[in-house]
């Protein structure tokens, strides 16, 4: 699989396990490019981290899970967009019990990719 449509079948696949959230992503998605994938990926995560935000454990643990496993099958590029679009925004703008909360719930691969780039929080 070419590093492109590694990308594309990524979006498809969280589109095709999370539909609801599929929907309101693309909702958002009017000002970009039809293949705009990583800034996808990046209001994906802002599901997830309102997920944190709401203590929804149920959500957050099966879009964590999802990702994680994603990563760990992820050709190159596909590792650095999960990277840098998903792992590189999660948690963002949650307080520091929100983090408390969600820290525990993250996968060790996604921690160790956001402890590489943010550092452990100090929760």
């Amino acid at each position: 699989m070419t590093s492109r449509p590694g990308i594309e079948e990524l979006k498809r696949l969280v589109a095709e396990r999370f539909p609801m959230e599929a929907q309101l992503v693309d909702a958002e998605m009017d000002d970009f490019d039809e293949d705009a994938y990583e800034i996808w990926l990046e209001k994906f995560c802002d599901t997830t981290n309102a997920a944190m935000q709401r203590r929804d454990a149920a959500q957050v643990d099966a879009h964590l899970l999802f990702i994680s496993q994603r990563l760990a099958s992820a050709d190159e590029h596909v590792r650095r967009t999960l990277d840098v679009a998903y792992v590189e925004n999660l948690m963002c703008n949650l307080d520091p019990d929100g983090k408390r909360w969600a820290w525990p719930r993250i996968p060790a691969n996604l921690k160790a990719l956001y402890s590489d780039l943010w550092g452990t929080p100090k929760i």
